[in-house]
C-alpha cells in the first residue's frame, strides 16, 4: 500500500495538516521531527521551500529567523563571557556563527561588540598564557629595555628563537616595530642607536681596533661577537662592506671569506715557516699577512701567544 507522502498531493496534504496543528515548518525543525517527509518533499519538489509554498503557505513566515538587537547581542555575549565560552573573536566566530554574524551587522565587528558589552578585550586576551596581547608586548619591551637587552627585532629572531612568536605578534598588533617601541614610551631612534653610543666616528674607530687586534670582521663572526657594531655600521653606511671601506680597509683582503681553510695546524705551520724565513721580523710578518694574523689570533688568542707557541716547538 502506497504511503501518503509518495505523491505530491499527499505531501501537500501532510504539510497542511502539520501547519493546522501549529507544528513548526522551518527546515531545521522538520529535519529533526519529520525527516522522511523532508526527504520525499525534496525528491518531489526539489526543495522544502517549494513544497511548503505548493501547500499555499508563505515560506518567509515559516523560516526560523532570529531577530537580533544590540541588547540581545550584549546579553548573550555577557553570558558566554562569564562562562568563558570564548577566548577571542575567532572562537566566537567558529562556535557561535549566528551571534558573530549579528555582531558584524550591528557593531561592525566582533571586538567592537565585545567591548560594547563592557568586556575589556585586551584583558580577555591576557587570560591566555600563550597569547601576546598589546599589554604583554609592551611589558616585555620595557623589561628588556630596563635589563639592557637588545630590542633589535633581527637580533631577537636570530638569537632567541623562543621569542619568535613575540616578534610576529608585535608586528601583527602594532604593524611596525617602531610603533611598539613608541607604545612602550621608548624612542625608536634612541633604541636603534642606544643612548647615542654609536656615532659614525666611533664605528670607524672600533672597526680599525678590531682589525688591529686580529679579530675577524666578516659578517658571520660580527653577528656572533659584536652585533651592536655591525648594526651601527650598516645603519651609518648602508652596508657592512661600505663601513669596512670607510675605515680604510680592503674588504676583499681583510674580510671576505673569513678564515675558511685556516685550521690551527695550518696556521702554526705557516707561521713557523714565515718566522724561520724572517726570524727578526715578526711584526713585519703580521703586517704583511693579515689573514695569517687573524688566524693566529683566532686559534691562539693573540699574535704573541701564536708566536710563542711556534717558537716553543722549535
Amino acid at each position: 500500500m502506497a504511503k501518503e507522502t509518495d505523491s505530491k498531493a499527499g505531501i501537500i496534504r501532510t504539510i497542511k495538516r502539520l501547519h493546522r496543528s501549529r507544528t513548526s515548518l522551518n527546515y531545521s525543525t522538520i529535519r529533526h521531527t519529520h525527516g522522511p517527509l523532508l526527504l520525499k518533499a525534496r525528491e518531489k519538489f526539489g526543495t522544502w521551500k517549494k513544497a511548503v509554498e505548493a501547500a499555499g503557505i508563505d515560506y518567509t513566515k515559516v523560516r526560523k529567523i532570529q531577530r537580533w538587537s544590540k541588547k540581545e547581542i550584549r546579553t548573550q555575549l555577557r553570558a558566554l563571557y562569564e562562562k568563558r565560552e570564548f577566548r577571542n573573536v575567532r572562537v566566537l566566530r567558529d562556535k557561535y556563527p549566528k551571534l558573530y554574524g549579528a555582531c558584524l551587522r550591528l557593531y561592525g565587528g566582533g571586538v567592537a561588540a565585545i567591548e560594547a558589552t563592557g568586556i575589556d578585550y585586551e584583558e580577555l586576551l591576557d587570560e591566555q598564557p600563550h597569547r601576546w596581547s598589546k599589554k604583554k608586548i609592551i611589558a616585555l619591551i620595557q623589561e628588556r629595555y630596563e635589563g639592557g637587552k637588545t630590542l633589535s627585532r633581527e637580533a631577537i629572531l636570530r638569537n632567541e628563537p623562543d621569542l619568535r612568536r613575540f616578534c610576529y605578534a608585535t608586528l601583527f598588533q602594532f604593524k611596525l616595530w617602531g610603533n611598539a617601541l613608541k607604545a612602550a614610551n621608548l624612542d625608536p631612534e634612541l633604541i636603534r642607536n642606544r643612548d647615542g653610543l654609536w656615532p659614525k666616528p666611533r664605528v670607524l674607530k672600533e672597526i680599525k681596533a678590531r682589525h688591529k687586534k686580529g679579530k675577524l670582521l666578516n659578517t658571520d663572526h660580527m653577528l656572533r661577537d659584536d652585533l651592536p657594531l655591525h648594526a651601527a655600521g650598516r645603519r651609518h653606511f648602508g652596508t657592512w662592506r661600505k663601513a669596512i671601506d670607510a675605515a680604510g680597509l680592503n674588504y676583499n683582503q681583510h674580510v671576505r671569506g673569513g678564515l675558511r681553510g685556516w685550521s690551527k695546524a695550518r696556521t702554526r705551520r705557516t707561521l713557523k715557516e714565515r718566522v724561520e724565513m724572517r726570524p727578526g721580523s715578526v711584526e713585519r710578518i703580521r703586517d704583511d699577512s693579515p689573514v695569517l694574523f687573524r688566524a693566529a689570533v683566532h686559534h691562539f688568542g693573540s699574535w704573541e701567544e701564536a708566536v710563542r707557541a711556534v717558537q716553543k716547538r722549535k
